[in-house]
């Protein structure tokens, strides 16, 4: 049976949602700074920092509005955006917990240049179930080279 883990509204807006508006905020602030020409480096900074940033956000999914998994797949949504990935493709399955900050990160190991890496905030609901979840599906693939001496 297929999980499924999302934010509440509150927590979608302040997680997901209004880190985009920032960084597209930003993009077009820099657009203008550049149009009326003034502090070009600024403007540069701006528009090409914020427009990778929102290209991650947006087409990477930096951070999922929703995660559904099961024993055969992992399906990880936000912005019209789905990317699925099957157990069995994956290298390798990594989590990082940061108590601190009240985040996990998943990384995935496919050789996609875009995706695989997410950040979960704790106010997800059910948490510590898609923690548990996540944690009995993570390895990590160990190449051991052997080097003649």
């Amino acid at each position: 049976m297929m999980k499924h883990y999302q934010y509440d509204t509150t927590s979608f807006i302040m997680t997901v949602l209004l880190p985009v508006l920032v960084m597209a905020g930003l993009f077009i602030w820099g657009i203008y700074l550049l149009l009326s020409g003034e502090q070009p480096a600024f403007a540069q900074l701006l528009v090409y920092g914020s427009a990778i940033l929102l290209f991650f956000s947006i087409i990477g999914i930096h951070t999922p509005s929703w995660i559904k998994l099961d024993d055969e797949k992992i399906v990880v949504h936000a912005f019209f955006v789905t990317h699925t990935f099957y157990w069995k493709d994956l290298s390798f399955v990594q989590l990082r917990v940061y108590d601190k900050v009240g985040k996990l990160y998943i990384r995935l190991g496919t050789n996609k240049i875009v995706g695989g890496r997410y950040w979960v905030s704790s106010d997800i609901e059910e948490y510590e179930g898609l923690f548990e979840n996540l944690k009995e599906k993570s390895f990590v693939e160990r190449k051991v080279s052997s080097v003649k001496r």
